[in-house]
């Protein structure tokens, strides 16, 4: 008798603002996308709330990854190629929408080119498989410093292309002998084969 009243229907949810009560909080939230048997991707976050509301008659679902963010996306070798770590990140879906958004001290590596992109705010169009943004943007390599406006790029930070760049310089490199290993993946020397 004493649990009848928990089934029936609950009076008390009809004044919850749903947009800003989560439905799931995940702490400690890790996960990998294989493909086939090869790691494709990771993601971290400390934390993920995710809310389900409906706005203008569309019925929507954000997930809101409020403590730091990590992406690690992995090449056909294996090889760790791009990562992106920001302070936040959102992430909306609803009929034919699916949109990401990482913000807040946004830096994107890509580890095998030697390439970093620092910015605020950066949005990844998953059908394009692009990331881009109008935010100011500041672009290290081992060829020099760009920086301006607006970034296009693909998905894994390969071709980036600042939109409007200002005050941007390069590198001359004097000896030719001179290259750029990649840190991250670098295994050491290769012994020789007799």
């Amino acid at each position: 008798m004493l649990l009848a009243p928990a089934c029936g229907k609950d009076k008390s949810a009809a004044g919850i603002d749903w947009e800003t009560t989560p439905v799931q909080s995940v702490r400690g939230m890790q996960v990998a996308e294989y493909n086939k048997a090869d790691l494709n991707m990771q993601m971290r976050t400390r934390a993920m709330d995710t809310y389900k509301y409906v706005k203008d008659s569309v019925s929507l679902t954000r997930e809101v990854y409020s403590e730091g963010f990590e992406v690690y996306l992995y090449n056909e070798d294996g090889l760790l190629e791009s990562q992106l770590v920001a302070e936040g990140a959102e992430h909306i879906t609803a009929r034919r929408r699916d949109d990401w958004k990482a913000f807040g001290n946004v830096n994107i590596l890509n580890h095998i080119k030697g390439e970093r992109i620092i910015t605020d705010t950066v949005y990844w169009d998953k059908e394009k498989e692009q990331i881009y943004t109008h935010c100011y943007v500041v672009m290290t390599s081992p060829q020099g410093k760009l920086q301006g406006y607006g970034l296009t790029s693909d998905q894994r930070a390969n071709s980036s292309t600042i939109l409007r760049p200002f005050d941007s310089y390069g590198r001359v490199v004097k000896d030719s002998t001179q290259f750029y290993i990649d840190t991250v993946n670098f295994v050491g020397p290769m012994p020789l084969i007799k």
